[in-house]
């Protein structure tokens, strides 16, 4: 599982790539693009959003298990402390 800022990193990458691609695809329809560069931003712009996505469910479901685990800590703290049956 990633650790630290990596899994919200991932996800912006995701989302930035997706961005970036649409854009390039919107300018190479917008303006005239030669027909030999078409089949590159085609290709482009559906290969980068795909290579950035390929960690993000690893990253979701490190931001969900530390959701989780930070719910488990609090409901613990919320247990009252009780001695041990056996005086240990």
């Amino acid at each position: 599982m990633p650790a630290g800022r990596r899994p919200h990193f991932v996800l912006f990458l995701a989302v930035a790539s997706t961005l970036a691609s649409a854009a390039l695809c919107a300018a190479a329809i917008l303006a005239p693009a030669p027909s030999a560069v078409v089949p590159l931003v085609a290709l482009i712009c559906v290969g980068c959003p795909m290579f950035a996505s390929w960690e993000v469910p690893v990253a979701l479901a490190a931001l969900r298990g530390n959701k989780a685990l930070a719910t488990l800590r609090k409901s613990l703290d919320q247990l009252p402390e009780v001695e041990h049956p056996l005086g240990l």
